[in-house]
């Protein structure tokens, strides 16, 4: 194995053939190279940054995660309808007619929607307006365009990231596709009313207990009857044997690992 010393002089002979070969076939300087190195090392950090990268899920009932909806991701309505952009980011309509533009959302079940915001920049208060339906636009929509949270009505002139929050939305109350609606309700059709973000704030939560029990050890009057029927019908667990669930025997680690798995979907790269 070569020593410490022998590596750094073997280094420093690569540096001089490459000052030689600068000489002779008109490559950089040694301060030349810095700099390229430098260069393409602030390149490189640079592509690492602007690289997406996945998300990972903030598991429990009580972490609020946020989703992030760019106002290129909406399309207008209409074929009348004329979207532009400012070259910054955001969208605006450039002609009347129908002013909605709409995109597609998708949060899992069990997701309880907190928050409204939407970053905007607004000639008058009032102008721009926006919330979530249920498969439609203002009523329009095959799912009948119910509405399920919002809507979020401007309030401030000028530019502003306004956040409205409620009790608004149980996905698992919905089947439908979600869609986040933009419409302008006033008469600047131009880069003085515009949007560039909507942003919704959820939480996971626990679906409500159904009805009637699944399992005959497991009654609806049980104090874990809604978390067991949760599993049941997400397919995380089938009960035990004989329509029993077999609420108080002890868990297995093999069984525990089928639960935590099934759970997280939780999976490899191959």
């Amino acid at each position: 194995m070569r020593s410490e010393r022998s590596i750094r002089r073997i280094a420093r002979t690569a540096v001089a053939l490459t000052i030689l070969a600068g000489g002779v076939a008109g490559a950089e300087t040694p301060r030349g190279i810095r700099e390229q190195l430098a260069e393409f090392r602030r390149t490189a950090v640079a592509q690492r940054a602007s690289r997406s990268t996945p998300h990972a899920p903030e598991w429990g009932l009580d972490a609020a995660e946020v989703l992030n909806v760019n106002a290129y991701d909406f399309q207008a309505n209409t074929s009348s309808d004329v979207i532009n952009d400012d070259g910054n980011g955001y969208r605006y309509f450039g002609a009347p007619g129908v002013p909605y533009m709409a995109a597609p959302v998708q949060l899992p079940a069990g997701a309880h929607v907190t928050t409204l915001r939407l970053s905007h920049c607004s000639a008058n208060a009032g102008d721009l307006v926006v919330a979530l339906y249920d498969n439609g636009i203002e009523g329009g929509g095959s799912g009948g365009g119910t509405l399920v949270a919002g809507p979020l009505v401007t309030g401030v002139a000028g530019c502003a990231a306004e956040v409205v929050g409620a009790d608004y939305l149980h996905v698992y109350e919905y089947s439908h596709p979600l869609y986040l609606v933009v419409w302008f309700a006033g008469n600047n059709f131009d880069a003085t009313t515009k949007f560039n973000n909507v942003a919704l704030s959820w939480q996971r939560e626990v679906s409500p207990a159904p009805s009637t029990a699944s399992f005959g050890d497991v009654p609806t009057t049980d104090f874990g009857f809604q978390f067991v029927e949760a599993l049941a019908a997400s397919g995380i667990t089938g009960g035990c044997s004989g329509g029993n669930y077999c609420p108080d025997s002890p868990v297995t680690r093999r069984q525990m690992a089928i639960f935590l798995a099934k759970a997280l979907g939780l999976n490899w790269d191959n």
